[in-house]
Formats: structure tokens, C-alpha cells, sequence
């Protein structure tokens, strides 16, 4: 086997760096997809959470149409409170897209 030159060591030592290195973008990027994965069902999660608190919005506004004037100021609060806290967090959910 013939004797590698100096060059030759080099051109060697530097594949096998680039080989090191391509490894690690590939370990980069199935970490980079798993994140996106995680992140993307944690969006949904909350998006879902919010459909919920839509539809219990919902109920309770049918409910303070129904409530008589003294129980209907009580749920008229609520129902303000619980808006207030709905938009808020979908206002937090679309700054976290941009």
C-alpha cells in the first residue's frame, strides 16, 4: 500500500470532517422537524382549548337570555369577563405566529 502525502492526509482528514459535519446537520434537522411537530401540536391544543371556551361563551350568553334582571347582571359580567380573557388569549396565540 502506497505511502499517503502530505496532501493526501489532508484531502482524507477533511472528508472526514465533512462527514462528521453532514451527520450533524442531519441530527439538526430530525430535531429541527420533532420541534415543529411538538410546537405545531401544542398550537392545536390551544386552538382547541379556545373552540372550547367559544362554545361555552356561547352557552352562557343563551343562558343570560333566559336569566331574569338581577341574575342576568351576574352572568352579563361573566360573560364580559370571559370574553375579555377569550380575545386575550387568542390576541397572545396570533402573536406567537408572527
Amino acid at each position: 500500500m502506497a505511502k499517503l502525502t502530505k496532501k493526501d492526509e489532508f484531502l482524507e482528514r477533511l472528508g472526514i470532517e465533512m462527514d462528521h459535519v453532514k451527520a450533524g446537520l442531519m441530527e439538526l434537522k430530525a430535531k429541527s422537524r420533532k420541534l415543529k411537530l411538538e410546537a405545531r401540536l401544542e398550537y392545536d391544543k390551544g386552538l382547541e382549548s379556545l373552540e372550547e371556551k367559544v362554545g361555552e361563551l356561547k352557552v352562557r350568553m343563551g343562558e343570560w337570555s333566559k336569566a331574569g334582571e338581577k341574575a342576568g347582571e351576574d352572568v352579563k359580567k361573566g360573560l364580559e369577563r370571559a370574553a375579555k380573557d377569550l380575545k386575550k388569549a387568542v390576541d397572545d396565540a396570533y402573536a406567537r405566529l408572527k
